[in-house]
């Protein structure tokens, strides 16, 4: 009995590391990511998509990877099903949605935007044309969805919603939350320029 009980604390501590790691570096991101939309300097615009690729690598990726295996023991361990409850599947689905997006779109985006930020550091003035081609409107769909489905995805696990129509309703509020980002932020940092 002690073994089980220290194993299943053991494996929660992970979960929440792991959750922690992946909120911190989502965060992170969108800081660093602000700080890009908000620059006016080449260098600064550049040093953005830079960090944003090192917050990514070091903290969202190793955090997702520590949530994912901790979280698929837990439910194990727990011997409770991946289909079981509604709050269930919507934490594992929303994760495995993320992790793809994550290691696919957001992925290639951001490398693009380090791709095309390199000729700024040898003086390449920085227009709204670089930045479009820097920044694409996916790029901006893909960054500013990752928060509000992280706060779905700790919904599911601090809530524990067993009604569909509960998981449903955070959705929906995620996505108009995403829109509202997607949709305000550039213009909000353009004007604090």
């Amino acid at each position: 009995m002690g073994n089980r009980v220290e194993l299943y604390s053991l494996l929660r501590l992970a979960h929440f590391a792991g959750f922690i790691l992946l909120g911190g570096g989502l965060s992170a991101v969108f800081v660093s990511e602000w700080q890009s939309y908000r620059a006016s300097e080449p260098t600064v615009f550049a040093e953005g998509a830079r960090y944003t690729a090192i917050f990514y690598d070091r903290l969202v990726l190793p955090g997702a990877v520590l949530a994912a295996a901790s979280g698929i023991l837990l439910v194990l361990r727990l011997d409770i099903g991946f289909f079981d409850a509604p709050w269930l599947v919507g934490m594992w689905g929303l994760f495995l949605f993320e992790f793809i997006e994550g290691n696919t779109l957001t992925r290639i985006q951001f490398r693009r935007t380090l791709r095309h930020t390199r000729p700024f550091a040898r003086g390449e003035p920085l227009t709204e044309e670089k930045r479009r081609e820097a920044r694409t409107l996916l790029s901006q769909i893909v960054h500013f969805l990752d928060i509000p489905v992280f706060s779905v995805m700790v919904f599911c696990g601090v809530a524990r919603p067993n009604r569909w129509a509960s998981l449903g309703a955070a959705m929906a509020i995620a996505i108009l939350a995403a829109a509202f980002l997607t949709i305000g932020i550039p213009r909000l940092a353009a004007r604090l320029r």
